[in-house]
């Protein structure tokens, strides 16, 4: 992953986003959970792309019932200290993680998962990441299972002023400059063609205050929800 180094320095030292801080289950994750689509459903494994330090992942095993739930995270640091705490609560026999980026192939046999899960991953990835993280989601996905995810919008005020004031490497994209991250913001249209395979459930807009570097900002995310269809 081209931002590797960045992402080491934030889970390491700067510790300036949510993510890097909490184990505070994500909003999105915990309202699917809480949705229709899924009443009276049983899913048994799933995949949590970019676990960070494990939250979603411990979500998922502890309070929803999944037998197995494999994290893959890039930094070293985090993926160490997610394995202390699983173990600490007795959780290592329902999750693995898996130390490498979720823009190379991923060490999974086809249709893995009942729910795959990414919190704010897909948008950090270079276009050569990004096209081999489309095909992988849809390859690991099993028939009737869920993608869940949540990523940055590109038509917001937001995202536009940041398109503007710190123009990135490709179309809607920007770099943070407290940070020099760079992140590509999607349309509906976008992920639609993403994810060919896939139906969409949902694909929600909301605008949050997010707390980061020290200060909040407004900005516009997509909440969605998609499902694989039976063969």
């Amino acid at each position: 992953m081209a931002q590797l180094d960045l992402w080491e320095k934030e889970y390491e030292e700067r510790k300036d986003l949510p993510s890097s801080q909490t184990m505070v289950p994500s909003r999105a994750l915990r309202e699917f959970w809480e949705s229709e689509e899924i009443k009276n459903l049983h899913m048994d494994s799933a995949l949590d792309i970019g676990s960070g330090l494990g939250r979603n992942s411990i979500y998922m095993a502890a309070q929803n019932g999944f037998a197995h739930v494999v994290g893959v995270e890039i930094v070293d640091s985090a993926v160490d200290k997610a394995r202390e705490t699983i173990d600490e609560l007795g959780l290592q026999n329902k999750i693995t993680f898996v130390n490498q980026s979720v823009g190379d192939s991923l060490p999974f046999e086809d249709q893995s998962f009942d729910l795959i899960v990414d919190m704010m991953v897909m948008h950090l990835l270079d276009p050569n990441e990004r096209a081999k993280y489309f095909a992988e989601i849809q390859r690991l996905l099993k028939p009737n299972g869920f993608f869940v995810f949540y990523t940055i919008a590109a038509d917001s005020e937001a995202a536009k002023a940041l398109f503007e004031s710190s123009p990135g490497p490709e179309e809607n994209s920007y770099i943070i400059p407290q940070s020099r991250m760079i992140e590509k913001a999607f349309t509906d249209d976008e992920l639609i063609k993403a994810f060919p395979e896939l139906n969409v459930i949902r694909l929600n807009h909301k605008t949050q205050l997010t707390p980061a570097f020290g200060d909040v900002y407004k900005r516009e995310y997509i909440s969605g929800v998609m499902k694989k269809p039976l063969a």
